[in-house]
Parts: structure tokens; sequence; C-alpha cells
């Protein structure tokens, strides 16, 4: 129901109201078209209507408009490992740096969504002398809460992510509820970090670095994870395992992105060190 109320529809809809809401709607993603005709089959469905999503005029609009996303150049620019090193490398010292380092280091080497990475608790890390474990309470493929488990590893060096977690922690005297907050002008640390600010964090950063920023966003540091795996020689089902893509060909766009193996860097952290092949 939610899918119509972005037009004021009404249930039952015809195929061609339905096509109509498509086409007006080819601004957005089409995984964003592809879910809003999901709520819209649902809503059918649930009251015993015919669904209308299935009506070859549906299927035919929507595929053209996936050929149009298709040819755009829209898609987050991944930020690999060796970008996050630079990044890293030209963070200052300061309170909102070390916060910085260490939303940016977890969001890539646990490849989180931004609203998995504003929502990350310090009761959700497990902390190990080896790794830690983080619990992804809720996200996109844990609908219902059941938590999924994902390492976070730990390294010499500045690319650590447990250490930087464990640094920005110390010093903004976060013992529980949200680990990633709000900085003030004075230095106070206030509420949770909203989701949107995590794609200008990263510019922000970047930029700073001397890195072209077109392109950038939350998103990047879950595609520079796949991307950076990918190129190390790590298998995919051990990528899929941290990103959580529900298929493998979910991670088929990452592949081709990568591109021949370049990067080594990745293999030096544990435990990405034990996905290498041999």
């Amino acid at each position: 129901m939610a899918a119509f109320s972005a037009w004021g529809g009404r249930v039952p809809a015809s195929p061609e109201t339905v096509a109509s809401y498509l086409a007006a709607s080819d601004f957005l993603a089409a995984a964003t078209l592809r879910r809003r005709l999901a709520a819209i089959a649902d809503a059918h469905q649930a009251v015993g209507h015919p669904d209308p999503t299935k009506h070859p005029l549906v299927r035919k609009v929507f595929r053209c408009i996936r050929r149009v996303h298709g040819a755009r150049a829209d898609a987050a620019t991944p930020l690999d490992i060796d970008m996050l090193a630079r990044i890293v490398a030209a963070l200052p010292e300061n309170l909102t740096a070390i916060r910085d380092r260490a939303l940016l280091l977890v969001g890539f080497f646990c490849a989180l969504r931004r609203s998995e990475l504003v929502g990350l608790a310090v009761e959700d890390l497990d902390r190990r002398p080896d790794g830690w474990i983080v619990n992804i309470r809720r996200s996109k493929t844990d609908p219902y809460g059941r938590g999924q488990y994902l390492p976070l590893p730990a390294s010499r060096g500045p690319l650590c992510p447990t250490a930087a977690v464990a640094d920005w922690l110390a010093i903004a005297a976060i013992a529980e509820g949200p680990v990633f907050r709000v900085v003030g002008p004075d230095h106070k640390i206030a509420s949770s970090l909203p989701a949107p600010q995590i794609g200008l964090i990263l510019r922000t950063r970047a930029k700073n670095a001397g890195l072209d920023v077109r392109g950038l966003s939350a998103h990047s540091l879950r595609s520079g994870f796949a991307v950076s795996a990918t190129r190390a020689g790590i298998a995919a089902a051990q990528i899929q395992a941290v990103t959580r893509h529900r298929t493998l060909s979910g991670l088929a766009p990452y592949v081709r992105t990568a591109g021949p193996p370049s990067t080594t860097q990745l293999l030096e952290l544990s435990p990405y060190n034990a996905l290498a092949p041999g």
C-alpha cells in the first residue's frame, strides 16, 4: 500500500494505471521501482484481486526503464581499499576525524548499508582478541531482525577497524547506545548520526585526500569492499558472506567493475587473509 501513497492510487488498480505510475517515476532507481511493484502486487494479492504487475504492459514498461537505467552512469563509484587508505592517511588528529576513521573503516570492512552503520550500537560489538564480531540486528536482507554476524578484522597499521572503533569509543566516552554520533561544535557528543550524513562525510574526507568525489555515496563503502575483495582473489561466496547479497548474481556488477587482480592489501587483514585461494 505504501507504493500507492506516492500517487494516491487505490486497490484494485488497472495495468494501465500501474504502467503510467512507472513511466512517471522513471527517475527512481530500477531497484526502488522493483520494490514498489512488489508492494503493489502484495496489496492486490492480500485482498484477492488480480496482480496488475504481471500484465505484459507493466512488464514492458519496466523493462524499458531498466534498459534506460542500465545506460546511465549514476551508480555509486566503489571506494576501493587503496582510496580508503588515502582518505585515512589524510585525516587530521581531532575528535571528528577519529569518529570518521572508525565510521569509514567499519562501513568498508563490514560492507554495511548506511542504515546499518548508523544503527550500530555498542551492545552489538563482541570484542575478541583476534577480531571483533558485529551483530547487525536488522537489515534489508533480515527484515525480521534475527541478526547477522560479521567479522570486524584486527590488524596492524592505520586501516585496523577494531583499533579505530576502540579509539573512538574511548575518546568519546561511549559505553552504550549508538556507536556513531554527531560531534557538536564544542566537541560535545550528541545524538546518533543521521544516515544522510554518511555520504557527506565520505565525500568531504575524499575531497580532502585529493580524490575525485563524483559518484561517491554511502554505498561506495559497501561496493568498494566487494570490488577490493574480488581484486584480491577472494572467492565470491566468501564475499557474499560479508555483503549478505541474497544471491551470487547480486555480486556480478562488482566483479565486472573489479577488473584484473591488483590489490593485495586486503589480504593482510585477518580474517580476510584466510579467504585467499590456496
